[in-house]
């Protein structure tokens, strides 16, 4: 924390990556945003790291939620115990899409709502006195002023008790910390969603829930990630979005 004297040169840099999944998919009821975070300073070594456990496993290429396959179970189960070793968070937003009203909230316009979940999601993540540098993955928009307009937004939401150094879009190619961000993303998402097609990532989904109960037995009991933990939950934290009530 800082105090008063503290100057501005010794704020924490922070670096975010966001994701999301199931937006666009009509056969599923939620869809999820999330974002891995780390300290500045620190994404080099991480990266190094993942680099390591995909030699050490084969495993080239990109990866993520839609690549998990068996024969690279290793792999996948071995960045679940990479993210809960390292200074690493993950925070999500899951939305029900059938309660979505973008005709009364947002004049019809999906892609407005799908980017105000998206500030939902980021402006608790952000706390005081640090520097934001926050990557999202690209996609393509029918209003090419959306990422400009989440990061005012949310700047203007900081009052300048913490700061966006930037906000842009990447590719997750070459991302190894998105591509993380996917694989949990989409491993809440088929929880919330009750899939059962593939059996590895229903054996994924119960390591990473049954892992994240030992670490803190307040959450993710029997086996579950569709769940919500509390808005203060740092290490994985899952936020359930319910729908403002318009008085009558």
């Amino acid at each position: 924390m800082l105090n008063k004297n503290t100057k501005i040169t010794d704020k924490q840099h922070i670096n975010i990556y966001s994701d999301e999944s199931r937006h666009t998919s009509g056969g599923d009821d939620f869809m999820v945003i999330g974002a891995i975070s780390c300290k500045r300073d620190e994404k080099r070594e991480l990266v190094h790291k993942i680099h390591l456990l995909k030699k050490k496993h084969n495993a080239q290429g990109e990866f993520g939620w839609k690549r998990l396959s068996p024969n690279k179970k290793e792999f996948y189960f071995e960045l679940i115990d990479f993210f809960l070793e390292n200074d690493l968070e993950f925070k999500c937003i899951v939305v029900d899409k059938r309660l979505i009203d973008d005709k009364t909230f947002n004049d019809g316009d999906k892609e407005l709502g799908f980017y105000k979940f998206y500030y939902m999601m980021l402006k608790d993540e952000l706390r005081s006195d640090n520097i934001y540098h926050i990557y999202l993955d690209w996609q393509q928009n029918k209003q090419q002023h959306r990422f400009h307009n989440l990061k005012f937004f949310l700047a203007k939401k900081l009052s300048d008790r913490a700061k966006i150094s930037c906000l842009e879009p990447v590719t997750s190619k070459n991302q190894p910390l998105i591509e993380l961000a996917d694989l949990f993303i989409g491993a809440v998402g088929y929880d919330y969603n009750k899939r059962k097609e593939s059996e590895i990532k229903v054996a994924f989904c119960r390591k990473l829930a049954n892992s994240l109960h030992q670490l803190n037995n307040n959450y993710f009991r029997y086996g579950r990630l569709d769940t919500f933990t509390k808005k203060d939950e740092k290490k994985f934290n899952i936020f359930k979005w319910q729908p403002r009530k318009i008085d009558e």
